[in-house]
């Protein structure tokens, strides 16, 4: 029995266990999984995303898995020559900044598969974007259908241990 409930509380555990969203975050494939929109004339990616767009907004995209209502975390590292960067969901912006560092901010998905976009423009010089990372920090309730489940299976089990005691 105490093998068993060890073994739910692991799969709790690994179960609620956040994994980031953003695939090639770090950039260590270049740019691969993002797809790079606007002014894209000095975009390079030499271990992380350099832009120098001038005279209009550059933008590195992803679709991220993210469910509708669900709170997520994001973190990233930025170096901000002149200007700012930003970063929009679904393309709109809520977050921004002319100083360079590591940011972390959340936002509330407004729907399933969100487009995560950065965006800048440095008029002159280069920004840079790296250890791009989201994680999903809260989510709706189970639905009763689940709980239903887990329910019956836990009460399968107890029925299992009583009937090998008699």
């Amino acid at each position: 029995m105490k093998k068993l409930l060890c073994t739910i509380a692991m799969l709790a555990v690994s179960a609620s266990a956040s994994a980031n969203l953003v695939s090639n975050g770090d950039f260590s494939a270049n740019g691969s999984n993002w797809t790079i929109t606007g002014n894209t004339g000095h975009s390079s990616f030499p271990g992380y995303w350099q832009d120098g767009a001038v005279g209009s907004d550059a933008w590195l995209s992803q679709i991220i898995g993210t469910i509708a209502g669900d709170t997520y975390s994001i973190s990233f590292d930025t170096t901000v020559g002149w200007g700012r960067m930003a970063v929009a969901l679904n393309g709109t912006q809520f977050f921004s900044t002319p100083t360079s560092g590591h940011f972390a901010t959340s936002f509330v998905a407004s729907s399933n598969n969100a487009t995560l976009s950065f965006i800048t423009r440095n008029d002159p010089g280069f920004n840079a974007l790296d250890n791009v990372v989201v994680d999903r920090t809260g989510g709706a309730v189970p639905e009763p259908a689940s709980l239903t489940l887990i329910g019956l299976g836990l009460a399968g089990l107890g029925a299992l241990r009583r009937k090998r005691q008699r």
